[in-house]
């Protein structure tokens, strides 16, 4: 064997196996490569807990980790808790020919990947290959990090002429368009995901048109684009995510959750998008079905940190909408004072909206010493909503109309119209909701609006 290009000497390795003999083989092949220290996991959970507790310089992860969990949920969950740094390598060892497809889809891939059976000679070619590009993109990743991100966008175009620029053209394209997207300017990394799509077809690509197309209100756009990417990526779920989120802002709740629910069958363990189909179904009128969704949250997302306190507002949401005052007011008692008041205001808002709802007597003095900043502020829709209904439930009629006419009158209307119609009809608020619907209706007329901006807000502008 030739000697390694670089010298593994100095890299921590991890490896992620549930099979005893598969571990030991891949340690023996990092050992072989000149590895010192070769720290060994049996599974998701003691990955995650030797990740947090000493990040290794490279990962080797089994495809099946056992217990129904998978390598690819732990990049995930290592992503989504940002305990992967951009520098480590993460290398995924499958028997699944299968995979191919996957990684040829999807965003959210590992660096590299190796189907079995294979040679120590090619797992050190491939490990050698991904560690050049991680030295080429190094200088990008340390400015992306330190947050200085035109110094990162200059990087990476200064890199496009490079010598290496063509072997990692798509990557720096791909990554330019993520900055984009994450410095709020959605028209360029629209622009730039197109331009990608116009050397080659990467559903991954097709997604971002969507999501730079979404961040630009363009959902119409957006949505069909999605389309596109789902219909040539069977296993790109993260983009049936993406589908529900416009569908759900188009007001389309009911394509929302079963886009969710369907997708959440094949990936029970992925709790994001668990609490993505519970704010689906309660939108929908679903209350069980967000009710059950928000519940496996709570008792099945291990990962420490990962259930928090607006997690057990969500779930006391869900149970106030399906009628169980009990069991919301049990959730909402069981935090603790300190961490209500930790809370930002609108999340402070909500839980008093939720407790006077499910225990006026416990809740209503709280909701009532915030309902002056309630009328003053900017609070986000979910927040409104519960506010809505406490108002509403609490005969306050002054502060129900602040919060319709704002939702109303605001970019998410469709997204909240129905589930707004249901609380007024349930208070037997109807001829207050039309009455608001029409004062907005005019008003955006009179601001020369003219498509109203939601499903049925314009419908009263005929009442005399």
């Amino acid at each position: 064997m030739a000697p390694p290009a670089i010298d593994f000497r100095k890299k921590r390795f991890l490896v992620v196996d549930d099979q005893p003999l598969a571990r030991e083989s891949l340690r023996a092949i990092a050992q072989t490569a000149g590895a010192f220290s070769v720290d060994l996991a049996t599974g998701y959970q003691d990955a995650i807990f030797r990740i947090r507790n000493n990040v290794p310089d490279i990962i080797l992860c089994d495809y099946m980790l056992g217990d129904g969990r998978s390598g690819q949920q732990l990049l995930e969950e290592l992503r989504r808790f940002d305990l992967l740094p951009d520098d480590t390598i993460f290398m995924m060892v499958t028997g699944e020919q299968s995979y191919e497809q996957v990684v040829a889809a999807v965003e959210l891939v590992p660096d590299d990947y190796i189907i079995k059976p294979f040679s120590p000679d090619k797992l050190i070619l491939r490990l050698e290959r991904v560690a050049a590009k991680k030295e080429f993109f190094a200088p990008f990743f340390r400015a992306k990090r330190r947050g200085d991100y035109p110094q990162a966008l200059a990087l990476l175009a200064a890199n496009r002429d490079s010598e290496g620029g063509h072997t990692y053209r798509f990557e720096l394209l791909r990554q330019e368009a993520e900055l984009h997207i994450a410095t709020g300017n959605a028209p360029q990394a629209e622009a730039t995901y197109r331009g990608i799509l116009d050397r080659y077809e990467f559903p991954w690509a097709r997604a971002g048109v969507a999501r730079a197309l979404q961040r630009q209100n363009r959902l119409s756009e957006a949505r069909s684009e999605i389309e596109k990417a789902i219909a040539g990526a069977a296993h790109y779920f993260d983009a049936a995510d993406l589908k529900a989120n416009i569908c759900m802002a188009q007001g389309e709740h009911d394509e929302a959750q079963r886009v969710l629910e369907a997708i959440a069958r094949r990936t029970p363990r992925n709790y994001l998008r668990k609490r993505l189909l519970a704010q689906a179904a309660e939108l929908n009128g679903d209350a069980e079905a967000a009710r059950a969704a928000m519940a496996d949250v709570i008792a099945n997302d291990t990962m420490p940190g990962a259930v928090s306190t607006e997690d057990q507002l969500a779930l006391a949401r869900t149970q106030v909408a399906a009628g169980d005052a009990i069991a919301a007011e049990k959730v909402l008692l069981l935090l603790r004072e300190s961490e209500i008041m930790a809370l930002p205001l609108p999340s402070q808002a909500s839980f008093a909206a939720l407790l006077a709802i499910a225990s006026p007597e416990k809740g209503r003095s709280r909701f009532a010493g915030l309902r002056p900043a309630l009328l003053a502020v900017e609070l986000p829709p979910s927040v409104r909503l519960d506010v809505l209904q406490a108002a509403l439930a609490g005969g306050d009629g002054e502060l129900a109309e602040k919060q319709a006419q704002a939702l109303l009158a605001g970019d998410d209307s469709r997204l909240v119209f129905n589930r707004m119609r249901q609380l007024f009809s349930l208070y037997d608020g109807d001829p207050l909701f039309r009455e608001i619907q029409r004062r907005v209706a005019l008003q955006r007329i009179g601001r020369g609006e003219t498509d109203a901006g939601a499903a049925g807000v314009g419908e009263a502008t005929a009442a005399p």
